[in-house]
């Protein structure tokens, strides 16, 4: 019996890379929100609601998801607002779905941007999971126009875990230890660079 598999896979920052890709898909010319401190929440000409989610550089600027957009403009002074479109939201999230659907044999959507797929016994189909990550993250890119987290583990909890340990198009899977009878797991694999 094959040894369980199982892919976290979650989108960076989600509302804002599907607001970004939608912009790009209307207008190639336009910048690209992902790329200067910008945040999808509220209304910009009545500056009222809170932050849903936030570029990279807004993060490291200290804006946080949830903050009061006024908050979040004391932070950043040229922050640019931009106010939700949840149908597109929830059709990129679609998309999002059945392009892993394509590939995994079972797929668990756990919120709109997130989902775990059991990519047990699927070496054989796709080779080894590290490398098919890459391949995989790298399709959702180019299809989709945007980018993943994605953990790798032999349960749920430990794929997330580890998903959550990196950010911004990286990968991680666990590298077993075995010490005083307990298993231990650390990031072994990663790539792309996080933000300053």
């Amino acid at each position: 019996m094959p040894q369980p598999l199982i892919y976290h896979i979650d989108v960076n920052s989600a509302f804002l890379s599907w607001e970004a890709a939608e912009l790009l898909r209307q207008d190639p010319d336009a910048p690209d929100i992902r790329s200067f401190p910008s945040v999808i929440g509220g209304s910009e000409k009545t500056r009222h609601g809170i932050v849903l989610a936030k570029s990279p550089s807004a993060a490291a600027l200290g804006v946080c998801t949830g903050e009061p957009l006024a908050q979040a403009r004391r932070k950043c002074p040229d922050l640019k607002i931009y106010a939700p479109h949840y149908s597109i939201y929830v059709e990129r999230s679609r998309q999002f779905m059945a392009l892993l659907k394509e590939y995994a044999p079972s797929v668990d959507a756990y919120s709109i941007d997130e989902a775990f797929c059991d990519m047990t016994g699927t070496s054989s189909l796709y080779g080894n999971p590290v490398d098919f990550a890459h391949r995989l993250k790298d399709e959702i890119h180019t299809r989709l126009g945007f980018t993943v987290n994605i953990g790798i583990s032999s349960n749920r909890l430990l794929a997330k875990t580890l998903k959550n340990r990196t950010k911004y198009t990286r990968f991680s899977h666990p590298k077993w230890k075995k010490s005083s009878g307990r298993f231990r797991s650390r990031i072994c694999f990663s790539s792309g660079n996080p933000p300053p």
